[in-house]
């Protein structure tokens, strides 16, 4: 065999061992990668369970309070006074109990359109007996606000 030959061969015989190793390498590392992005959607199905779970619990309270404002049979003799109180007791409920669990949705088209069409009606009307309209708007929202819950 020639110099020249043995050159030739030791380097293809180089290059075929390097593949053989960058092969293994990758195949080991693809692995490695592979099981911790696994590991790493396992714990976040842990956590999407988990949340789903503490807002079914935390929710039901917020949707039994809007319970004062039924669609059938309507309450009847309900005042501004009452609306007050509710909108008091929609935010002890924020504050004490859910609004950490609200998402970003909820919150800005649930919640907060509720709270602040109670807010305008209020400022408007602060004592009597509600108005219809005032009580089919604010039973409107509970129902969106309820919609909302449901797709958390």
């Amino acid at each position: 065999m020639s110099p020249f030959e043995t050159i030739v061969t030791s380097v293809v015989s180089a290059i075929g061992g390097s593949s053989i190793v960058l092969a293994a390498m990758s195949a080991w590392l693809g692995k490695v990668w592979s099981e911790r992005i696994a590991r790493v959607e396992n714990l976040l199905g842990q956590i999407d369970i988990d949340l789903r779970e503490r807002r079914i619990e935390t929710y039901k309270d917020l949707w039994e309070a809007t319970a004062v404002f039924p669609k059938w049979p309507r309450a009847i003799a309900v005042t501004y006074e009452d609306l007050l109180k509710f909108s008091q007791v929609l935010r002890q409920w924020y504050f004490h109990r859910g609004g950490m669990y609200l998402s970003r949705t909820t919150h800005r088209d649930g919640y907060t359109v509720l709270q602040t069409t109670i807010e305008d009606i209020l400022r408007a009307h602060p004592s009597g007996v509600i108005l219809e309209g005032h009580y089919d708007l604010v039973r409107e929202r509970c129902s969106s606000l309820r919609s909302y819950l449901a797709t958390d």
